[in-house]
């Protein structure tokens, strides 16, 4: 009996990690670090660099695009939102563009790792890499898109929600490889990708968001590792009376 408990000892604390890293990874804190923001209008963005309004709410004026007329005819500088009816995930994340791609301070692959443009999503517990998905306009025809987390997972609930402002980006040539199928499946352009991440706030707060994932995590790992080992133990223990 106490080897068993020692085997499952161990399968719980394996447990309780998995589930922290999934609690410190999902979890919604740019969010609530940024609160509630004023929605973007067209007359902000005159004159204005597209970093300070991509990824902010969108206004009532800033065009909505709802079929794949308007996103073939929409231009890479037009601030554009979109109001989908469905999402498939890809499992394909590009490296985001405040991420230190490299391990040594001069940014320069001297010796050290690089970390690798295109991944599968499913490795990226640092959320270091935005996913690609296919979102579904109300014309049912489908669009490359990169999208904040929790978006994401709004619209995987099947809510109705409008984007963060956004706009058109090429695709990342490493990303068509792995993209190409089911692209093709979905009948996707693979040109240009709707792209609604805030980069300016991010970059910013990369290092603060980082802190906080790990604290989370480890505030997870001891509470529900500690709850797990109890209960198995208080449980096999009045068994084994």
């Amino acid at each position: 009996m106490d080897k068993f408990l020692k085997i499952l000892d161990f399968v719980l604390v394996i447990a309780a990690i998995v589930l922290a890293v999934y609690v410190g990874k999902n979890i919604g804190l740019e969010y609530l670090m940024r609160g509630r923001e004023e929605p973007v209008t067209l007359s902000m963005t005159e004159g204005g660099l597209p970093e300070d309004y991509i990824g902010r709410p969108a206004g009532g004026d800033i065009p909505l695009i709802e079929d794949g007329h308007s996103w073939e005819e929409a231009w890479a500088t037009d601030y554009i939102t979109i109001q989908p009816v469905g999402i498939v995930s890809t499992g394909v994340g590009a490296l985001h563009p405040w991420v230190d791609a490299y391990t040594t301070p001069t940014r320069r692959n001297r010796g050290g790792w690089k970390a690798p443009v295109i991944t599968n999503t499913a490795l990226d517990i640092f959320n270091e890499y935005g996913e690609f998905y296919l979102l579904q306009l109300p014309d049912e025809s489908y669009i490359l898109a990169q999208l904040p987390m929790e978006e994401a997972r709004k619209l995987k609930m099947g809510k109705e929600i409008t984007l963060p402002v956004g706009r058109k980006i090429p695709l990342n040539m490493q990303a068509k490889g792995s993209l190409d199928g089911i692209c093709y499946e979905y009948d996707v352009p693979m040109d240009d990708v709707f792209y609604c991440i805030n980069d300016k706030w991010n970059d910013s707060h990369e290092f603060g968001l980082f802190l906080l994932r790990i604290a989370i995590a480890v505030l997870v790992l001891f509470s529900f590792g500690t709850a797990f080992i109890m209960l198995a133990e208080k449980i096999f223990k009045r068994e084994k009376k």
